[in-house]
């Protein structure tokens, strides 16, 4: 099979394939500019800078090198996504490729197939790292000087943009390969004992964390994180089912649906909350760090410094959390393709496109609200000091104060986001109650 050939019949025809290409070029995209700023940040050696011209991140060496790691890891977790995105439409997708199976095609070439369809959003994807890159930087430029942790573009940024557009597209390739499947894949739920484990273990861990934070330092620090994620991980699973039966009581029956499909597919709602309560958990830590710097006279150097530090990570932070939840829609967007004879069966009882939207809006609210703001909740009233092993004192009211704040902007949040992805998704909710998706074998 010709390059051409494959590129005709692995490209995009419907809307809803086309959103999901869109969105695996925008992550991968993300993804490389974020690359490129590492690889500007590296360029600058090793040695001692300038204060007076580049910000404290980048001038000391040692802060330099956590930079490139932060920079690194925020574009493997917008990577993420794209894996996410290239999954989206997977039962669609391989109804179109047994179709191709039995006009003759092998194995081989349905693999290719699918390798160059991820393989073309990883070359856009590259392809656009570059000004995506530009933007970056000059946004970051428009900063003060503590803040610009992105140095301006240079010259020597376009020849390395091209090893990045090598990589995206490999990237792509890979993931293609990765996702292909010859036949459907069974997923095996968490059992009752995996829950069990969690559910004992993480609190035994972060009593551990906090115990040992003022004595081992970053190992105690992550020992209570590795605690906070395991259960929120377990406990996720748990409050996800027991609310999704709670809501097939209802006679509600925006909340029957609801709630039988959270029974139904949990376990990556779950992974979802569980990243959700972590990211909202050290927001609120860092929150509460920048509240206490505002208020210590004591510091080993300028305000400026750590309220920068503190809410440069809160930005990244953010960023991941709207990754989880462009994932979160993501994966019920692949719902609504496989479950598409389902939705459109039910057309004859009168459901529509506003009652559909409503029914999903529920179904990421309930996953996403109660996650952030229990983590924002947690996060502020525990402190950066607890979780770092300084000097504790007694909660105050103004950290109960900033809590209440936090807890109910999250919540907020986590309805914005219902609300943004009933919009995102409208192409698949129309596409999911055509009542031609009943003709289909």
């Amino acid at each position: 099979m010709t390059l051409e050939t494959l590129v005709q019949l692995a490209r995009s025809r419907t809307p809803a394939d086309r959103s999901r290409v869109q969105l695996a070029t925008a992550a991968l995209a993300f993804s490389g500019a974020l690359l490129l700023g590492a690889l500007r940040i590296a360029r600058l050696g090793k040695g001692e800078l300038s204060n007076d011209v580049y910000s404290n991140y980048i001038a000391e060496s040692g802060l330099r090198s956590g930079l490139i790691a932060i920079l690194i890891i925020l574009a493997a977790l917008t990577g993420g996504l794209a894996v996410q995105a290239l999954r989206l439409g997977t039962a669609a997708r391989e109804r179109r490729l047994t179709a191709l199976r039995l006009a003759g095609a092998s194995r081989k070439q349905l693999r290719q197939l699918t390798v160059t369809d991820a393989a073309i959003a990883g070359l856009a994807g590259g392809l656009l790292a570059g000004p995506a890159y530009l933007v970056l930087s000059l946004l970051f430029g428009a900063l003060p000087l503590m803040a610009r942790v992105l140095p301006g573009a240079e010259l020597l940024d376009a020849l390395l943009w091209i090893p990045v557009v090598v990589m995206m597209t490999a990237a792509g390739a890979v993931i293609g390969s990765v996702l292909h499947r010859d036949g459907p894949v069974l997923r095996q739920p968490q059992s009752v004992a995996q829950r069990r484990t969690g559910i004992i273990a993480g609190p035994v861990l972060i009593a551990l964390g906090l115990l040992a934070s003022p004595y081992m330092g970053y190992v105690g620090s992550t020992i209570l994180l590795t605690g906070l994620a395991l259960f929120f991980l377990s406990t996720s699973g748990v409050w996800i089912l027991a609310l999704g039966r709670r809501l097939q009581r209802s006679g509600d029956p925006a909340n029957l649906l609801t709630g039988l499909r959270l029974v139904t597919d949990s376990r990556p709602a779950s992974r979802i909350c569980m990243l959700l309560g972590c990211c909202g958990f050290l927001v609120g830590t860092l929150a509460n760090g920048i509240a206490g710097v505002q208020t210590d006279d004591h510091l080993g150097g300028t305000t400026a410094f750590y309220t920068t530090g503190f809410g440069l990570t809160i930005a990244g932070l953010v960023l991941v959390a709207l990754t989880a939840m462009a994932a979160l829609i993501v994966g019920v967007a692949d719902q609504l393709v496989d479950q598409r004879r389902q939705f459109a069966s039910l057309t004859a009882l009168g459901v529509d496109l506003p009652f559909l939207r409503r029914v999903i809006r529920r179904q990421l609210t309930v996953v996403a609200a109660p996650a952030l703001a229990v983590g924002l909740l947690l996060g502020t009233v525990t402190g950066i000091n607890r979780v770092a092993g300084g000097a504790v004192g007694p909660f105050e009211p103004g950290t109960l104060l900033l809590g209440a704040i936090l807890t109910i902007t999250g919540w907020l949040l986590g309805q914005l986001g219902g609300a943004v992805a009933g919009f995102l998704l409208r192409n698949q909710l129309r596409d999911a109650l055509d009542p031609e998706n009943l003709r289909a074998a």
